[in-house]
């Protein structure tokens, strides 16, 4: 019996207990991978030295599923075996196991929807913290913009191109499953404006990029269809990190980033004795004589003649001569100068990212743990930013049948940019105004190298702007905004599995974001100044920043600004709710495979926004407040809103269903319907409410009996899906309009409140919609060296939103309305090619690339000249979303050098009426959005070092150069060495297209018309936006396993050097250094900088 015993014992432990190692195709241990029992619960993770143990009742048809982020998974069927030596290898980037849409995890074999996915290796661009920027060049059919680089400000981003006239067009974010909501709704033309509202434009600046565990993007109406009537412009799946089961794994990731001034020599600025040559130039004609120092701006010219006016009583002298020796003397100085204001504001600056994670747990609880830092000191003098943010999430296995989860996860933003106000269209001159702009960049390339920032003495020389004393370095640190942002979100899930193959599943989660903008302008800013500027007649004359009180007509204005400055606030409230109730069923009989979802959403969204502006605010003096009641009527008759406050509350609702059959794992066929309503559409019941469907297949070729034997092929899958999607237009509303505000009248005892009706009720306004048909490839060669998908798409748009010319009953000469139609297509293409793959050596290259096409096939709006001729383009029927259009150029005048057009009424013209609405004679130049975009990467890996080269392109769109050409210029301005080769006498029409430097007499002829405004929007001002870009180089070393064995605590460690948006290798040569990407707009905008980074990953 004893004997017996024993044999029992052994034989149990045999079948009880299993051990092994996961090792890379290195041989080197890996650490966390998962290993578990297929079919049960039964499960751990391997520990520092790749071992792993499992201890159950086992047989030998017992499955392990293995699995490693970016690793293929191997399901291993025992045997006998007992311990194993197993080996994984990397996955294809673009043939992955399984899609995230974040309503399920289905399997790439039974996926029939286009759809990229992305691991968080494929994402960690080091010095990057934006999640949006990090899809740059990664995933074919997705545009990525820099638009701007400031921190908070997305890029634009688009996947398969423009789906709406007028509408956002940007991808939905969705972060675990729920829909990340903006703050507040800013489209992608408007991210390009430079305003401070732009700094809450990323939906995603609060997110910890070593918390993301992968992306999805969903591009076509199969991968999109669970989304309904939101997901028109495509979705972007987030899925973050979930605790592991196991001992726990502490890991830390520190990103030192140094980003690097800009440089003159990469732009067309002439220096400053070339712009002194100009300036005499411009004195000679008329511009810069006596008369400059009673005007809004002057510089070194208006300096030299306030000096030649200062008289000193006490020494019976002027401040300066007047004579030709002493004015040249002075003059010398500043031609001399040579500025360098890249080097004055801007600063080799270190950003610094921290961040810490703890994943651990039991097969009962797991649990996920991270903390971050973000401190970036700021490129330039004006802006700095740091960035909290915290995630904690557990899953819970209650029983068998029952799981739940919980996360909470927030961010705090702290964030300083220049002050700045909101910018304004100048449709008569065909420009964008914005007063007192001081973003530092644009000062520096606007700004003559002429002008210096300190004296000879070493204390801060002061020009004028704006009628007050200006110098840069006082007005950053006398007028800024401070913006602080707190984000947090709770969501609970549970899934119960009501019996086998059907579970009921519950997604909840609440959201609550709050911005504070404070923009304070002190006393001693420009801008208070210029308010007080009253120094003489003239000056009270002409500047606009001073009262003309109408009780008084025959009086001269006054500053109602006696003392302090300005406190201007905007705060921004989000409160959000999103619930999901969704039963699903999964079953296979035989070689039919059925599942099912059916479900119900309910989400709202309540914004509110409050903005108040304060007069007086005496910041030198302890914050005390004196305000002359003065300003408040200035403010009053001028219809200007010193408070305001809003609240919108969108309410949505949706029903779904989706089925997917599969046969054999050779057919599969998938359909979806879903039912949405909103409250921010028409008040019928046709407007609010809208069926959205898709239907799609798959043949996934490769499992049939006749490719058996076709060792070569690994992969092969044809797809296609047809079906309805839509989105929602935030930019138009279904309700009528009012507005209170004051009537314009002489004297303020006849103002009168009125109410104006900004736009008309229509209770028809629906969702935008469009049918999308989607057919595609999925290929994998020679033992998955070579992956390839290739999509082709084509999208039917129609009930798109534009303006309606109305008869102007009731008030409003134009409505938005649903009529407009629009065709799309397009091609995405994906290729992973691994030319070498052994143990010490591997190149692996990736290759995206994404095309599409628009075109405007019904739309009745009327643009004007300005509307088709500005740098973010316009539409027109018959032509791509956001064409560019130019004034035709027409030669310069021979006598004068000023430049001649084709005018709105076809004839040969120095005049372009901007307003006009009749365009046929403009120049077609093509979109501002580009055709081709993409990317390629290329790994080299010897060892444990590992060289990244990736690169990133567009082409196929026109760019309009920065307005450079003006009637008249001051002392102030830089100017491009394209001024060198301008016309400066008759016959120079026949060598150069350069207008001339007009003098008083031709200004004077000339008076009412536009003609340097017309050039910088006429065809001679285009370039092609097409660049290729060495976005990032970084060379990794990762320290061996056997090495850090030997330490006992560290699991794993990596150290990499990296250099990121390094250079253009190719543009087109008259951009002279602008950025393709980038519109120069002032504001808080700022290109993306130069940086390298060096980050340290550790693993305990």
């Amino acid at each position: 019996m004893l004997v017996m015993l024993v044999f029992s014992s052994l034989v149990y432990a045999q079948n009880t207990r299993l051990k092994g190692i996961v090792r890379d195709s290195n041989g080197e241990p890996l650490v966390g991978v998962a290993v578990a029992v297929k079919g049960t619960s039964t499960g751990t993770i391997t520990d520092i030295n790749g071992n792993f143990y499992l201890s159950n009742e086992f047989n030998d048809a017992t499955v392990l599923v293995v699995s490693f982020v970016g690793m293929q998974t191997q399901e291993i069927t025992i045997g006998k075996k007992r311990e194993f030596d197993i080996v994984l290898f990397e996955s294809s980037q673009v043939l992955d196991d399984v899609v995230v849409t974040g309503f399920r995890s289905i399997s790439k074999t039974n996926f029939t929807g286009s759809s990229t996915k992305l691991e968080a290796d494929d994402l960690n661009i080091k010095g990057a913290v934006d999640l949006s920027r990090m899809l740059e060049g990664q995933a074919a059919g997705v545009s990525i913009q820099n638009v701007s680089g400031t921190f908070g400000a997305a890029p634009k981003v688009r996947v398969r191109g423009a789906t709406s006239l007028s509408g956002e067009n940007k991808p939905l974010w969705v972060i675990d499953g729920v829909v990340q909501e903006d703050l507040i709704n800013i489209s992608n033309d408007e991210l390009t404006s430079g305003d401070p509202a732009t700094l809450l434009g990323s939906a995603v600046a609060g997110l910890n990029a070593n918390d993301i565990q992968s992306i999805d993007v969903l591009k076509d109406a199969a991968a999109t269809a669970l989304y309904g009537a939101r997901a028109m412009n495509g979705v972007v799946v987030v899925t973050t990190k979930r605790g592991s089961e196991g001992k726990p794994v502490i890991s830390y990731s520190g990103n030192f980033t140094v980003q690097l001034k800009p440089r003159y020599s990469d732009y067309d600025i002439m220096n400053s004795s070339d712009q002194m040559s100009i300036y005499a130039e411009l004195e000679r004609k008329g511009y810069l004589t006596s008369d400059i120092v009673n005007k809004a701006n002057s510089g070194i010219y208006g300096k030299m003649y306030n000096l030649i006016n200062a008289y000193d009583e006490k020494t019976g002298k002027f401040g300066l001569e007047n004579t030709t020796e002493a004015r040249n003397k002075f003059l010398q100085r500043y031609a001399n100068a040579n500025t360098d204001w890249f080097d004055i504001l801007f600063q080799n600056s270190l950003q610094q990212e921290h961040s810490i994670s703890v994943s651990g747990g039991s097969s009962r609880s797991k649990s996920y743990v991270s903390l971050s830092f973000l401190n970036d000191d700021g490129w330039s003098i004006a802006d700095n930013v740091q960035r909290y943010t915290a995630n904690f999430r557990n899953d819970f296995k209650l029983s068998d049948k029952l799981r739940t989860g919980f996360q909470l996860i927030g961010s705090l933003r702290t964030q300083r940019a220049p002050g700045s106000l909101s910018r304004r269209d100048d449709t008569v001159t065909g420009k964008y105004d914005r007063d007192f702009d001081i973003n530092p960049f644009s000062y520096a390339l606007n700004t003559s190298r002429a002008l210096t920032c300190y004296d000879e003495n070493g204390e801060l020389e002061y020009f004028t702007r704006n009628f007050a004393p200006f110098n840069i370095i006082n007005e950053v640190n006398n007028n800024y905004i401070t913006l602080n942002v707190a984000d947090i979100k709770a969501q609970f899930e549970l899934n119960w599995e009501i019996f086998k193959g059907l579970n009921y599943e519950f997604t909840g989660a609440m959201r609550y974001v709050k911005s504070d903008r404070e923009h304070q302008i002190t006393e001693f800013s420009n801008m208070a100044e210029a308010y007080r500027a009253d120094y003489n007649s003239v000056i009270r004359g002409a500047n606009d920043f001073l009262y003309k009180d109408p009780d008084n007509p025959e009086g001269e204005a006054y500053s109602v600004l006696p003392y302090g400055g300005f406190y201007n606030r905007d705060e921004s409230m989000l409160k959000s709710y999103d619930i999901r109730n969704s039963l699903r069923y999964a079953g296979t009989i035989g070689k039919h495979d059925l599942n099912i979802i059916l479900g119900q959403q309910v989400k709202y969204a309540d914004r509110q926004s409050f903005s108040n502006t304060g007069y007086g605010y005496q910041y030198n003096e302890g914050g005390s407040v004196s305000v002359d009641y003065r300003i408040m009527k200035m403010m009053i008759e001028n219809n200007f809103n010193y408070y305001g406050m809003g609240t919108v509350r969108d309410r949505f609702a949706a029903f779904y269903f989706n089925a997917d059959y599969g046969y054999d794992k050779r057919y599969i066929a998938s359909a979806t319907v879903r039912y949405d309503g909103t409250n921010a559409l028409g008040t019928s019941r046709t407007a609010r409410w809208l069926p959205t469907w898709n239907v799609s297949g798959k043949w996934n070729v490769m499992n049939e009996h006749f490719m058996e034997d076709v060792n070569w092929i690994d992969q092969l899958s044809l797809r296609g899906s047809f079906g309805l999607t839509a989105s929602m237009n935030s930019g138009a509303s279904a309700s009528a309009k009012f507005y209170n505000e004051n009537a314009t009248r002489f004297y303020s005892s006849d103002i009168e409140s009125v109410i104006t009706l900004s736009s008309l009720e229509n209770s028809e306004l629906t969702w935008e919609k469009g049918y999308l048909t989607n057919v595609g490839i999925d290929l994998g060669l020679f033992n998955r060296r070579l992956d390839v998908i290739v999509d082709c798409w084509w999208r039917k748009s129609f009930d798109l939103i534009a303006t309606l010319k109305t008869s102007g009953v009731g008030g409003i000469l134009s409505k938005y309305a649903n009529y407009a139609d629009m065709d799309s297509r397009g091609v995405d293409v994906a290729i992973a090619f691994t030319p070498i793959r052994m143990k010490d050596w591997e190149w692996r290259s990736n290759f995206t690339m994404g095309y599409n096409t628009t075109k405007i096939t019904n739309s009745k709006n009327l643009p004007s000249i300005y509307n088709l001729t500005r740098a973010t383009g316009g539409n027109l029927e018959g032509y791509p979303v956001n064409s560019l259009f130019s004034i035709k150029y027409m030669g310069l005048d021979h006598e004068t050098g000023v430049p001649y057009f084709i005018n709105e009424n076809g004839d040969k013209s120095h005049n372009v009426y901007f307003q006009s609405t009749n365009v046929k004679h403009l120049k077609y130049e093509g979109t501002v959005d580009p055709k081709y975009t993409g990317g390629w990467s290329n790994t080299f890996r010897w060892k444990d070092l590992s060289l990244n080269v990736f690169l990133t392109y567009q082409a196929g769109n026109k760019i309009r150069l920065s307005p450079q050409f003006s009637a008249s210029y001051n002392d102030l301005d830089a100017m491009a060495n394209t001024f060198k080769d301008r016309w400066i006498q008759p016959g120079d029409e026949e060598y150069t297209n350069v207008p001339s430097i007009m003098d008083d007499l031709t200004r004077s002829n000339l008076s009412g018309a536009y003609p340097y405004s017309a050039y910088n929007y006429s065809d001679m001002r285009v370039a092609k936006g097409d660049f290729i870009r060495l976005k990032t180089v970084s060379l990794t070393y990762k320290v061996p396993k056997s090495l850090l064995a030997k330490t006992k605590f560290i699991g794993n460690a990596s150290l990499t050097v990296a250099g990121n948006n390094l250079c253009l290798i190719y543009a087109d040569k008259k951009l002279n250094g602008q950025d393709p990407e980038f519109y120069n707009t002032g504001g808080v905008a700022q290109p993306v900088s130069r940086q390298f980074t060096v980050a340290l990953n550790v693993g305990f």
